[in-house]
């Protein structure tokens, strides 16, 4: 009886152990489920050559994003994008469109950094003439309508040129502020 026990003892043991050792071997090897990883930095999701259109009340469009490539973090909700073109459309004005090499978009698309080549531009009117704007780096906040940089910028409108260091653009108020080392050329329309 004693070898009997001791017996089936030994083998409850083992075949304890062997469940513990593949429910530790499972729990090791298992997907971290939904929730990221806070110490990883991997995309939940890429887009390529995409577009999307913001669409007014009136079910015209007030923008539209483009770019070559979206991709999309979920640890900290950011979105990064490759060759982003954006336009921003006005009813009796012709568009503004900005472009840039790289961008990233913050987790509540409160601020938008663009990064290399960054270029403003309006396409001429019957009475002004093309208006451009050209910095390394830009950043934009949608909500407020305001854009700054406080690296160096060059603007042109016509024969007009003025280069400074630092902008910051009111969109609402229409005001423009150049921080530093402004130098610029003014030529009247017409002359």
């Amino acid at each position: 009886m004693k070898a009997r026990t001791n017996t089936l003892f030994s083998l409850a043991l083992v075949a304890g152990l062997a469940g513990l050792t593949m429910w530790l071997e499972r729990a090791v090897q298992a997907p971290a489920g939904s929730r990221p990883n806070p110490l990883e930095h991997d995309p939940d999701f890429i887009v390529e050559r995409f577009t999307a259109t913001n669409l007014g009340k009136a079910g015209r469009p007030e923008s539209q994003l483009t770019a070559a490539r979206m991709v999309h973090f979920p640890d900290d909700s950011t979105t990064e994008l490759e060759e982003p073109r954006l336009a921003q459309f006005r009813e009796s004005e012709p568009p503004v469109r900005i472009s840039a090499e790289r961008g990233t978009v913050s987790k509540d698309g409160e601020e938008v950094r663009l990064y290399g080549n960054v270029v403003v531009w309006r396409e001429p009117t019957k009475t002004r003439p093309e208006l451009r704007m050209e910095t390394p780096f830009l950043q934009v906040f949608p909500k407020e309508d305001i854009a700054r940089t406080p690296e160096a910028v060059v603007i042109t409108e016509g024969g007009s040129r003025i280069t400074g260091v630092g902008l910051e653009f009111n969109n609402k108020t229409r005001q423009l502020e150049l921080k530093a080392r402004v130098n610029g050329t003014f030529v009247r329309s017409g002359a």
